[in-house]
């Protein structure tokens, strides 16, 4: 039986372009050595707005939201962005009935605010990335109306079981499993981590170090520039009134 594996993070607006940048692929070129673009074009879009992500979900929040009256804060989250593992263990050729389901489960469970969905075949494993708009039925912007940890659990326990309804040996995954990794591989991982981690802001503070030392001694050559500069213009001030 494969695991089921989702994860779920909000988005401000200010995120939401560089999100539908990744998601749909639009830039040329990406820094991220995950990305396979030779097989970019194996990804599926499964709903996407007919503009930006951001222009599309501003529209929508102005005419729902606003519109009713409903303030939106600055900071207010606008994306949640759901994350779905396509096990390993099924054929490629049921990718797109195992997300269609999650999509239609997932927009049943949220007003129907599914505003893009991709598969992405082209990065690590392969993954569908739903976002969700978070307006409520009452027309707020709120993710913590919508995505509470009640909202989480039962997406973990529930989606499941729609899944195996449909004929996926799929389970839920426990606390003593996170993405396939047994409790003690996890912790494995966690401090394998950790010690890239380390290793990196090790690296980053001795190139700090070196740019502030570089820096300072930058400093005290203009300051000697500085004081041999006056005292030069104090000489030539000297020998023009020693030559008057």
């Amino acid at each position: 039986m494969a695991l089921f594996s989702f994860h779920c993070q909000n988005y401000k607006s200010g995120a939401l372009f560089g999100l539908d940048k990744h998601n749909r692929r639009l830039n040329k070129n990406y820094d991220n050595p995950d990305i396979d673009p030779e097989r970019t074009h194996l990804n599926r879009i499964y709903v996407e707005p007919k503009e930006t992500l951001y222009s599309h979900c501003k529209k929508r929040i102005h005419k729902e939201v606003i519109a009713n009256g409903n303030r939106v804060r600055s900071d207010s989250n606008w994306i949640c962005e759901c994350i779905f593992s396509f096990p390993a263990e099924f054929p490629i050729e049921e990718l797109d009935r195992y997300n269609s389901l999650i999509i239609q489960y997932m927009n049943a469970r949220t007003n129907g605010n599914v505003v893009l969905a991709v598969a992405h075949c082209d990065e690590g494993g392969i993954h569908l990335h739903a976002d969700i708009l978070l307006i409520t039925e009452d027309n707020r912007l709120s993710s913590k109306t919508l995505i509470t940890r009640d909202f989480i659990t039962s997406i973990h326990d529930k989606l499941p079981l729609v899944l195996q309804h449909h004929g996926f040996d799929v389970e839920r995954g426990t606390s003593g499993k996170v993405a396939g990794l047994n409790a003690k591989e996890y912790k494995k991982k966690m401090e394998e981590e950790k010690k890239a981690l380390d290793k990196k802001l090790d690296k980053m503070a001795d190139e700090y170090n070196k740019l502030a030392d570089h820096y300072n001694h930058l400093l005290l050559e203009a300051k000697a520039l500085e004081e041999r500069n006056i005292r030069k213009a104090k000489e030539l001030l000297e020998e023009r009134e020693r030559t008057r």
